[in-house]
């Protein structure tokens, strides 16, 4: 029987770097996170951190990126990691924003 997780979250980015997702993966094959900017004018930044271990040294799977007011940005993993860290921070302001992810695993 395969394992489902999944989940939709929402926030607004602030000065500093906050997770808007922090998940355990260890046992999922297949992960995907949709990050979409909410807002109707600002920009957001967003960073993924992968770790081979949930208390472990992290590591970025997707460096600084800029997401702009309505876009949305689609991330699929195959890799094995034990956590997924989805940190977000302002662009050009306190962007809103939405987090849905879904993973697969035995």
């Amino acid at each position: 029987m395969w394992k489902v997780d999944k989940g939709s979250l929402t926030g607004t980015t602030t000065a500093t770097y906050v997770s808007a997702l922090d998940w355990s993966v260890e046992e999922m094959r297949e992960k995907t996170i949709v990050l979409k900017n909410t807002h109707a004018a600002a920009s957001l930044k967003y960073k993924l951190l992968v770790y081979a271990a949930a208390a472990g040294i992290g590591g970025e799977e997707v460096a600084e990126t800029t997401l702009n007011a309505g876009e949305t940005a689609k991330i699929q993993l195959t890799r094995q990691w034990a956590r997924l860290v989805l940190q977000v921070i302002d662009g050009s302001g306190h962007a809103s924003y939405q987090v849905d992810y879904i993973g697969q695993g035995a």
